[in-house]
C-alpha cells in the first residue's frame, strides 16, 4: 500500500470522474481543495485505491488486488492509523476484508439523492420571506465567525472561512436575527455539490430546512452546480426533508462502514 504525493491526484481524478459511485467529498480531495491522503496498490500504475478525506469520509475504488486490501485492512482495523477519529467507508463494492463481520466495524447503509429535473423550484421562492422574523441569507465575511461559532461548519471541511465563503456556497437561517440553521456544500467536485444541512434543536419544526435547502438549491443551479443529498437510510428527518426539496433516490442504498479509532 502506497502512499500517493498529490501530484498524482490529477490522473486519479480524472479516472474517479468517469465512475458512477462519484462523491464530492472524494473528489475534493482528489481535486486537491480540500485535504486528505489517497493510498494506491502501485507507484507507477495504480489500478486500486484509497481516498481518505480529513474528516473521515473514505472510499475504495479500482480492481480489487489481494495485497493491497490486505494492508488496507491492517491499515484501518488492525493499526489504526488513519488521523480522523472515525473512518466513514463509502463501499460502492465490497473488498475482501469486509466481506465477513469484523469486530469494531459498524454497517449501516446509506441512500444517494438527486435533484429532479423536472422539479419546480421557482415555486418555492417565496419560502424566503414568508415570515417577517425569518430571514434567509447567504452567510458572509460579517457573519462566517458567528456561524463557525455556532455551527463549526468551515473547519469540519473547509481549510479557512475564505474557502468556505467562495466555495461551499452557504446561506443560514436567521430567527429575530439569531443563526438556527445552515446549510452548504460540505464539498464540491466535478460540478457537483454534497449538501450539508443543520438545525439548532430550539429552531426544529419551524420549517428553516425547506427554505434554507431551496434558497441553496436555487443558488448552486444558477452557478452550473447540481446538488446532492446523502444520508442514512434511518435518518428519516433527513430523507423527508430531501424529498419534500425535490430530491428523488438516485438508485438503491448502498453499504456504508463506520470504524472508529
Amino acid at each position: 500500500m502506497i502512499h500517493l504525493d498529490n501530484r498524482c491526484y490529477p490522473s486519479i481524478y480524472f479516472l474517479y470522474q468517469t465512475l458512477e459511485e462519484f462523491f464530492p467529498l472524494i473528489g475534493a480531495v482528489l481535486s486537491k481543495d480540500q485535504d486528505g491522503v489517497v493510498y494506491a496498490n502501485n507507484a507507477e500504475a495504480p489500478t486500486q485505491f484509497y481516498v481518505e478525506h480529513k474528516f473521515g469520509f473514505s472510499q475504495i475504488f479500482g480492481l480489487h488486488d489481494h495485497q493491497f486490501e490486505s494492508d488496507l485492512r491492517s491499515y484501518l482495523l488492525l493499526d489504526k492509523q488513519f488521523l480522523p477519529s472515525k473512518i466513514r467507508l463509502y463501499t460502492p463494492y465490497y473488498p475482501e476484508f469486509l466481506l465477513l463481520r469484523q469486530p469494531g466495524v459498524l454497517r449501516s447503509e446509506r441512500q444517494r439523492f438527486i435533484l429532479d429535473p423536472s422539479y419546480d423550484l421557482t415555486s418555492l421562492q417565496n419560502l424566503k420571506t414568508i415570515d417577517q422574523n425569518i430571514k434567509i441569507e447567504s452567510v458572509n465575511q460579517g457573519n462566517v465567525s458567528e456561524i463557525e461559532a455556532i455551527f463549526s461548519a468551515v473547519s469540519r471541511f473547509w481549510r479557512n472561512s475564505e474557502e468556505f465563503l467562495s466555495k461551499a456556497h452557504p446561506v443560514v437561517a436567521l430567527v429575530n436575527e439569531k443563526p438556527a440553521a445552515i446549510c452548504y456544500a460540505a464539498a464540491v467536485a466535478d460540478n457537483r455539490a454534497e449538501i450539508d444541512v443543520m438545525t439548532l434543536p430550539e429552531f426544529r419544526n419551524l420549517g428553516l430546512g425547506k427554505r434554507i435547502v431551496t434558497f441553496f438549491n436555487l443558488r448552486t443551479l444558477k452557478q452550473g452546480i447540481q446538488p446532492l443529498w446523502d444520508c442514512y437510510t434511518n435518518n428519516m428527518a433527513s430523507m423527508m426533508l430531501c424529498e419534500s426539496t425535490g430530491f428523488i433516490k438516485a438508485k438503491s442504498a448502498y453499504p456504508f462502514f463506520t470504524i472508529n479509532k
